[in-house]
């Protein structure tokens, strides 16, 4: 991507994915896993989706789904309703993951309202 045209959510959503496709694979090596869990990005008119895909030892991938969506002018992160929408109630903001990546996990149960 190019970041001179990127705005500051699509960045930070960016960073994020860097340190938490990294971390997952790397306890998935540590642990003796043959696979993991990685996130990639689209960006769409109102949310940024971020889907989850699962990466196999000979190197296919099976779609999981939609993981979180994340408002492109607010940095507000949704919990997904379905493939296309997110629920209602703001669960973090984009600036509170990228701090602490360490609570984001490959089950997103962190976007679950406590």
């Amino acid at each position: 991507m190019n970041t001179l045209t990127q705005s500051k959510t699509e960045f930070q959503t960016e960073c994020l994915l860097e340190v938490v496709n990294n971390e997952w694979k790397v306890n998935a090596i540590e642990s003796g896993r043959s696979s993991y869990s990685k996130l990639e990005y689209s960006v769409g008119k109102k949310y940024i989706k971020l889907n989850q895909f699962r990466i196999h030892a000979d190197n296919s991938f099976s779609n999981n789904g939609v993981f979180m969506f994340i408002d492109k002018e607010s940095g507000a992160c949704y919990k997904p309703a379905s493939h296309k929408a997110p629920a209602k109630g703001i669960r973090f903001q984009i600036e509170q993951l990228v701090d602490q990546p360490e609570m984001v996990d490959p089950y997103g149960s962190f976007l679950y309202v406590r």
